[in-house]
């Protein structure tokens, strides 16, 4: 590896830059303070959303403990991530194409030693991994629940965070401390807020009021109402079928739901969005040494 490593500083000198860039493409993580409250489901559904509003999109299973976005969308990766990481695999013979052409990036525990990976390593994998230039206009990444330092650092790198919870107040109150270290740690200023199992608009509205009121008292964010998904037995019905709603049930109100999520990401992104920073995985090498 060190060999290859070497090789490629060599040809980054050559062309005077050791920057490797996926200028143009946006990446979203999905997160939650705790788990079950759906938001897998939704980062699926909201994939299968965006390529149908035309939009090449990777999403990418960065849940360490908990990896199961082949399950749901019935898929048998052969390869994941951290055959790359072992230099057995390029990154397109682990990319597997999922319902509406979205393409998947498949999690296993080897994308948790990313943490753990010498300079040489680094650069490989950044290397390979700039293969990916210009063929998405979106990476959505399913981070797991919680607070670990790998679900920071995944959050941190992005170019958007959007927070799912439901009504419950445990769910808000993690949700809250979440964003809470993501501001005062990492700086973050801005989130959008996807309020899931929720009976109305204004049920979420109520939800995105009451944070808000506390994020008032002390700490100064934006924190954005993206959309809300209402509760729908057909939900676990797709989950038990392997297929995403928005697939199974097309005409759903749900499944307009997410398609109005998609939409809203879509048309109001952040606006101190700079294309021309470091890319998602750039930024996923300066975090992990936090």
């Amino acid at each position: 590896m060190k060999d290859q490593a070497a090789k490629l500083r060599m040809q980054f000198a050559d062309q005077g830059t050791a920057k490797v860039s996926l200028a143009g493409m946006r990446s979203l993580s999905f997160t939650s303070g705790k788990g079950g409250v759906g938001k897998s489901n939704i980062v699926v559904n909201c994939s299968v959303q965006l390529a149908r509003l035309g939009k090449k999109v990777l999403l990418m299973d960065a849940d360490l403990g908990l990896a199961n976005i082949d399950i749901m969308l019935n898929l048998v990766p052969k390869f994941t991530i951290e055959d790359v990481l072992m230099g057995k695999k390029g990154i397109n013979d682990v990319i597997l194409e999922g319902p509406e052409g979205i393409h998947v990036l498949p999690a296993s525990s080897g994308i948790s030693e990313m943490s753990e990976l010498d300079s040489d390593q680094q650069l490989s994998l950044i290397t390979e991994l700039s293969r990916l230039k210009g063929n998405y206009d979106y990476i959505l990444i399913d981070t797991g629940a919680g607070i670990a330092s790998s679900v920071l650092r995944f959050n941190a790198a992005a170019d958007e965070i959007c927070v799912v919870t439901n009504t419950e107040p445990t769910a808000m109150t993690d949700a809250y401390a979440l964003m809470k270290i993501m501001a005062t740690k990492y700086q973050v200023k801005r989130f959008n807020l996807i309020v899931n199992q929720a009976n109305s608009m204004a049920e979420a509205k109520g939800v995105h009021q009451k944070l808000c009121m506390v994020f008032e008292q002390f700490l100064p964010v934006d924190l954005v109402l993206t959309g809300f998904i209402p509760k729908d037995p057909n939900i676990t019905r797709a989950v038990r079928a392997q297929t995403p709603l928005s697939v199974l049930y097309p005409q759903s109100p749900t499944a307009k739901a997410f398609h109005l999520l998609a939409k809203q990401l879509d048309q109001n992104p952040d606006r101190s969005f700079n294309p021309d920073r470091p890319n998602f995985f750039q930024r996923l090498g300066l975090w992990k040494k936090r």
